[in-house]
């Protein structure tokens, strides 16, 4: 079998996968003793307890994850005994498939579970065999069942070749992720490893387009609809237009008004019927149509044609090339430009982006020094630090035919790489810029006020995505954003800078969690964040476009 190395959840170090024979740690303070309480001891002795208690969770959490292996290990032995073994001592008559069938309906039954969850269980027992490194994983606890389901989902179809070469950062990534982020990677490495075939599943995931209702209790009931990313984003843009159609006394809270916004457009509304008792109605006339904006982030190359690289769609994650060009080709977009050049208020780069974008696309792309982040390493001027651009307003259509002779980078397997050695030795991760500047020596435009522009907040939400604390999904359009090193009210230029590199996205409870010094924040080389708590455990995030 392969093997594998894992990290510990409190410490971030290294460590061989064991087994214990017991789940709980022994504790250096028995907290059961009525004269060792937690008032009683001092505060590092209270911190090294917590540690232990965290240890014993950790502990806890793999004894559990590897019962859960050994238990589709064997619920698939005893459905091969029925219809293996039994078939080969016994004729031609056996029956194979009904076999099969009732072993899954005595587990059921045996379990009080249903005959789905036990064909579930069979069916990704009979996956695994596709991944030796996360079989070795699974049974050794460090990844649960449920990270299990979000592999096979997002691998399905997937070349075994690419299987290979991903599968150790799939790893690596299941044990610091939460379930849905670790379905966005996986789609990132797809999509960087083997462009073409993503593009082809997600062709093929295209045709498995549904709509379903299921019966909840309560009266209630769930509607699901299977749709395509693209469609997705603009089902979400529709439903917040909506909502923001009613006053702000209106009594419902958000996630009702969603619901009620999403039946009035199916019922062919433009507005919702206020409820506050103001004179605001409903209204089913042809009115115009919101406009749908889909914020996208790419690289300038993969837009135009010349390179295969993935994009991110806001409130998704990471899409194909294809997809994004399909987006191009069918509005009217904008480019948000990480400029490396000297800010100058009374000059324009509209002319020549606009001739290069039209007559040499490929000189556009050779000059991205103009359109990507530089070097932290670069020389501390102006010219150093990166601002932020937007491009001319570009029709609809204006892409370019794609390339055949680009490909995709490798850039998600370099950053987990880098994430493998800052858990493995927190110590290296130091931030490129502590004093908040960005390398700036001189504030630019808007550097010392506190909230940032639109310009420059839509792209701190494009970049990260997400909320930046390890493990956290609150989308970032429902985020804070947060300084990272803290802006200084009343002497603006010492503290931290309103600029690209030093802003983050917070949710509110992570966010009161930084001011209240339970956690801090600080941003490395690539955009990475670096969560420490107060415990001191150690957690990085990736910008969700890289």
């Amino acid at each position: 079998m392969a093997s594998s190395q894992y990290y510990t959840a409190s410490t971030g170090r290294a460590e061989a996968p064991r087994r214990r024979s017991s789940p709980m740690p022994v504790l250096t303070a028995s907290l059961s003793d009525p004269f060792c309480t937690l008032e009683h001891m001092s505060e590092s002795a209270v911190l090294e307890a917590e540690r232990s208690m965290l240890t014993g969770i950790v502990d806890v959490s793999r004894a559990g994850n590897a019962a859960d292996a050994r238990k589709l290990a064997m619920v698939k032995e005893f459905f091969e005994s029925r219809t293996t073994y039994r078939a080969a001592s016994l004729d031609a008559r056996f029956d194979t498939d009904m076999a099969g069938r009732s072993a899954i309906a005595e587990i059921a039954l045996t379990l009080a579970t249903t005959y789905h969850v036990v064909a579930e269980w069979l069916r990704i027992s009979f996956t695994l065999h596709r991944f030796p490194y996360v079989t070795d994983a699974f049974d050794d606890g460090v990844i649960p069942l449920s990270k299990i389901r979000t592999i096979l989902t997002h691998t399905a179809g997937a070349p075994p070749d690419v299987l290979r070469l991903i599968e150790p950062a799939i790893v690596t990534a299941a044990q610091r992720l939460a379930t849905r982020p670790l379905g966005d990677e996986i789609d990132r490495l797809l999509l960087e490893t083997d462009p073409d075939a993503t593009e082809r599943s997600n062709e093929r995931g295209r045709k498995a387009r549904a709509v379903s209702t299921r019966r909840r209790a309560h009266g209630m009931a769930d509607v699901n609809a299977t749709v395509t990313a693209a469609e997705a984003a603009e089902v979400n843009d529709l439903i917040n237009h909506m909502v923001r159609t009613v006053c702000p006394r209106d009594p419902r809270d958000l996630r009702q008004l969603r619901v009620d916004a999403y039946l009035a457009i199916l019922r062919g509304r433009t507005t919702l019927r206020c409820e506050c008792g103001c004179e605001k109605t409903a209204t089913t006339e042809a009115d115009a149509r919101p406009d749908v904006r889909l914020n996208v982030m790419c690289s300038l190359d993969t837009l135009l044609g010349l390179g295969k690289n993935p994009g991110y769609l806001a409130g998704y994650g990471a899409i194909d090339p294809a997809t994004l060009r399909d987006l191009a080709e069918d509005a009217t977009w904008q480019a948000l430009i990480h400029a490396a050049e000297a800010f100058d208020d009374d000059e324009s780069n509209d002319d020549e982006f606009e001739r290069l974008l039209a007559e040499d696309p490929e000189e556009l792309v050779r000059c991205r020094d103009l359109w990507a982040p530089p070097s932290p390493n670069a020389g501390l001027d102006n010219s150093a630090a990166t601002i932020v651009t937007r491009s001319p307003k570009l029709n609809a259509g204006t892409v370019f035919p794609p390339s055949t002779s680009h490909l995709s980078s490798t850039r998600s397997k370099e950053l987990n790489a880098i994430l493998d050695r800052y858990r493995g030795n927190p110590d290296l991760a130091q931030p490129d810029f502590p004093d908040g500047h960005g390398g700036f020596t001189k504030p630019p435009p808007g550097a010392l006020t506190y909230r940032p522009s639109e310009l420059l907040a839509a792209v701190v939400r494009l970049r990260d995505g997400t909320c930046r604390h390890p493990g956290c999904t609150v989308p970032a359009e429902d985020c804070q954003i947060d300084h990272l090193v803290a802006y200084l009210h009343a002497h603006p230029e010492s503290g931290g800078w309103t600029i690209l590199a030093n802003l983050q996205c917070l949710c509110l409870n992570h966010h009161q969690l930084k001011t209240a010094k339970f956690w801090f924040y600080e941003m490395l080389r690539d955009n990475i964040i670096h969560a420490i708590s107060k415990l001191g455990q150690h957690g990085f995030t990736l910008p969700a476009h890289r």
